[in-house]
């Protein structure tokens, strides 16, 4: 009896069950709903009496509260000889805490907190903010002000983000992609203009503390500062909260800092350039020119007609270029408008090297095909979908609302910018792309930047015209300039490097020798931590070298034969690029016992530079170096006995360049020399590291061949 009512019940439930929808046989007739309205929550905003303006949001998801304010500061205001200076500043802000709130108590406060404060500095704003715990807000924005007003910039901080900075710089030419967008940038708006200029290890080493606090002290006031907060609170208690912290904050009284032009020629850099990099396993290439403002009428039109040309993965640069022609890894198109100075336009694309100057007429085909021919009007429904629907994760919490809200004032846009970008969208008609592209992508007009080989384009890349070069090298850190050597400095720096060979050996002794081989223990002091290794260096009085270190990763031989420089590690045997070349040059001209043996070599310079300070010691000191000047070492005698104490140089150690610093002890005597057999390595006053003697063999007679590159 109780089957067939079952069976009727299930009967019944199939004929109520909708009907499996059709599945369409295409993605492209995939039908959805319109996107749902974004509701922005009404913020409360207000402006204290001392000019700083502040929005509040009420959140009562979680029982968090966070506040970020945005600084009216950037790197684009920064002395051009002092860049590196913003960043820094917005580093140590946070590192080096407070008066009241010192760098290292600070995190031991946020520890406990279970709390986060950050500080940082980019192009043209400051941001600082803080996120605690309801319950411990008042905390929170205690610690939030004290460091937008009374940051402390000590002296160590400031030397490890100085550091930081450094290594930056060494690391910069590492990332293929980043090397093309920074040196188009630097095309387009010239490499001195406040929008594309870098740090260099000049610019980063020559900033002081005082540096520090003249940067803070003119641009943080609260005039400058729009602060955001958002969270479980009440908007009125929280108003009373900042008036009462930030209000006794007073006026700083200087001017608002002028946007900085852009160079009216970055309007017209249209050329075919080119960045060597031999090590490279492919191609890279971007051309495009100076683009517009996010308040340009156009602006709308044009973010459509970019999402057609190259916006994701149904653009034709990504369906033309790289899946018909299958020539690229990586292709696409931005168009990077700014908020308050022009953006730019980039397309851009990475390939094999042979295909390297196809698929540069490929993308600029695509270019000029939109210009000529305009978009459909299923990519032009497609390109609006994009975007709108990438749009919305931009607003999909709080803090984005209220952070968003913060940047339309800062830059001088309405409180209703996010509607009307979205009804802006809406409103792009496929006759409005044509438009703005047949306006916009002149093809005569685009910048063309190739990086990868010097060779091995088919055809060659000289095949489009002229060819432009850009230089990345990084250039060193200049050393100390010395005074002009007068007679008596140059006689007593001979004087004293007479008496150093004596205590040595003797000069009879030190011209005895051909060739020497050093083995050693090496303990170094890495980032990564500390690395024991064996070295055993040969040196060849006729110019060349041969060094090899057993380390953890394996055995690592260089070589250099008075010409070329090379390294053989466990994954093969390259030849040296020239900067790496150039190190090793330096690194046999400052070579002790070599300058010893040979100090009256045409074209080395001698002179004393009187007493100096070695590790407390009192020290007398000599410089030696090669016109024209490139290549200076700084040697320290010790009086008592004549050895030397030491010597610096700058060199490049572990990536990083640097004021490298040698302190030696233990002097021994081994066939007829006196060795030292411990020697302190310092950089830029850090220890790093320490190496023990282990054997010297002195005219080993080591074969010319031993120096050259294996096969």
């Amino acid at each position: 009896m109780e089957r067939p009512v079952l069976l009727t019940f299930l009967m019944a439930s199939l004929v109520l069950a909708p009907a499996p929808a059709q599945i369409p046989p295409s993605y492209k007739e995939l039908k959805f709903p319109p996107l749902n309205r974004i509701e922005v929550p009404e913020p409360v905003r207000f402006e204290l009496a001392n000019g700083m303006v502040v929005y509040l949001l009420e959140d009562r998801e979680l029982p968090l509260i966070e506040a970020a304010a945005m600084i009216r500061t950037g790197w684009r205001w920064e002395p051009q000889q002092k860049a590196g200076l913003a960043a820094i500043v917005g580093t140590v802000m946070r590192t080096g805490g407070s008066e009241k709130f010192p760098g290292d108590a600070l995190d031991e406060e946020l520890d406990r907190l279970g709390a986060s404060v950050e500080t940082s500095i980019g192009e043209d704003s400051g941001r600082a903010s803080v996120s605690v715990l309801k319950e411990d807000i008042d905390r929170g924005l205690l610690i939030l002000a004290d460091i937008l007003r009374n940051p402390r910039f000590p002296e160590d901080k400031i030397e490890l983000a100085k550091i930081q900075q450094r290594d930056s710089i060494a690391r910069r030419n590492d990332n293929p992609q980043a090397i093309l967008m920074r040196e188009f940038r630097r095309l387009i708006f010239g490499k001195d203009s406040p929008y594309a200029r870098q740090p260099e290890y000049d610019t980063v080493n020559s900033i002081t503390r005082a540096d520090l606090v003249a940067f803070h002290r003119e641009f943080f006031q609260p005039e400058n500062v729009i602060l955001a907060v958002w969270g479980d609170f009440q908007a009125a208690e929280m108003r009373k909260k900042i008036e009462q912290i930030f209000g006794a904050w007073p006026r700083g009284g200087r001017p608002k800092p002028p946007v900085p032009p852009v160079d009216p020629a970055a309007a017209d850099r249209a050329g075919l350039y080119q960045i060597v990099k031999d090590d490279m396993p492919h191609s890279w290439v971007g051309m495009g020119f100076l683009g517009g403002r996010r308040d340009d009428p156009d602006y709308f039109a044009l973010e459509v007609m970019n999402n057609v040309l190259g916006g994701g993965f149904a653009s034709r640069l990504f369906n033309k270029v790289r899946t018909e022609q299958g020539l690229a890894y990586a292709v696409g198109s931005n168009w990077a408008a700014g908020w308050d100075r022009p953006g730019l336009f980039v397309a851009f694309g990475s390939t094999k090297t042979e295909s390297t100057v196809q698929i540069l007429e490929s993308i600029r085909n695509e270019i000029r095909r939109l210009a000529e021919g305009g978009a459909t009007q299923e990519e032009v429904t497609r390109a609006k979908d994009s975007i709108l629907k990438g749009f919305a994760f931009e607003f999909d919490s709080t803090g984005k609302i209220a952070q968003r809200l913060v940047s339309y004032e800062y830059y001088g846009y309405p409180r209703d910018y996010l509607q009307r970008f979205r009804d802006g969208i809406e409103k792009v008609t496929t006759a409005d792309v044509a438009r703005v592209a047949a306006k916009y992508l002149d093809t005569r007009k685009l910048t063309i930047l190739v990086l990868g080989k010097a060779s091995g384009f088919e055809p060659p890349l000289t095949a489009l015209g002229k060819v432009t070069p850009v230089d990345i090298t990084i250039p060193p850190p200049r050393q100390a300039a010395l005074a002009e050597a007068t007679p008596e400095k140059i006689a007593q720096g001979r004087e004293m490097l007479r008496k150093v060979r004596e205590a040595l050996g003797g000069a009879a002794r030190l011209r005895e020798i051909e060739d020497y081989t050093l083995a050693a223990d090496l303990v170094l002091n890495t980032p990564q931590g500390q690395f024991s290794m064996q070295t055993e260096t040969t040196v060849s009085m006729a110019g060349r070298m041969l060094s090899r270190m057993s380390t953890p990763m394996g055995e690592i031989v260089q070589g250099f034969d008075g010409e070329a420089a090379w390294m053989r590690t466990p994954q093969g045997v390259r030849e040296l690029p020239a900067g790496q070349r150039g190190e090793v040059e330096k690194a046999f001209f400052r070579e002790t016992l070599r300058l010893l043996r040979d100090p009256d070599e045409p074209g080395l310079t001698v002179q004393s530079l009187g007493e100096a300070e070695l590790e407390g010691r009192k020290v007398q000191a000599l410089a030696i170096g090669r016109q024209p000047g490139d290549f200076q070492v700084r040697l320290f005698v010790d009086p008592a006995t004549n050895l030397l104490a030491g010597k610096s140089y700058t060199a490049t150690l572990m990536g990083t360049p640097g004021e490298v610093q040698e302190v030696y002890a233990d002097w021994r005597e081994v066939e007829g020399l006196k060795w030292p057999h411990k020697t302190v390595l310092y950089r830029d006053g850090q220890k790093i590291g320490e190496s023990t003697l282990r054997q010297v063999k002195v005219n080993p007679g080591v074969a010319a061949e031993a120096y050259r590159k294996p096969k």
